[in-house]
């Protein structure tokens, strides 16, 4: 009798396990990337950077929570965003960002209406972020003054984009390159 009430203890604290591990999951991949961005906003801040590099939301977050170290930044570059998971709509909040450097961007038409309403940047740029047609299309940030988009495939109708791109954006000199 005494073996099976401890059989019964070990295997009901085993389930209470599972149960809180199945409930804390969706919470600690959140948690990890906080945590990696608070170590990431610390040295930043101790070395005076006015360009950083991003690969999470959760760094942007933490930099725009501090008003005048997010006031000093001037240059991010994304590495990696994945605009269907990930939202970058913190951008918007440091107001001296005037370049913007998008690498490896997936289902980056997410970033474009945060990218489209920041009127301090001049510059983007996209490497290899998808589908280049749809930045062009979709890009409306009268504020630029310089557009480039680098991908592998060269573009079908690029001279018609790129016309469109620029009645919309006068002011912005667009740069279409391929390996």
């Amino acid at each position: 009798m005494q073996i099976a009430r401890i059989a019964i203890c070990f295997f009901a604290l085993i389930a209470l396990g599972g149960i809180a591990l199945v409930i804390s999951h969706p919470y600690l991949p959140k948690m990890t990337a906080r945590s990696y961005a608070e170590r990431d906003y610390q040295r930043l801040v101790s070395e005076g950077k006015t360009e950083v590099y991003v690969a999470s939301p959760e760094l942007i977050e933490r930099i725009v929570k501090d008003k005048p170290f997010a006031a000093k930044i001037t240059t991010v570059h994304l590495s990696g965003p994945n605009g269907g998971t990930m939202d970058f709509a913190s951008l918007r909040d440091l107001p001296n960002l005037s370049t913007l450097e998008v690498t490896y961007g997936h289902q980056i038409e997410t970033l474009l209406p945060t990218i489209n309403t920041m009127g301090a940047l001049r510059d983007v740029r996209f490497y290899y972020c998808g589908v280049p047609e749809i930045i062009l299309q979709s890009t409306d940030n009268v504020s630029l003054t310089s557009l480039a988009i680098h991908s592998y495939q060269p573009l079908t109708d690029a001279d018609q984009l790129v016309r469109e791109t620029m009645d919309r954006l006068p002011n912005c000199t667009i740069k279409l390159t391929n390996d």
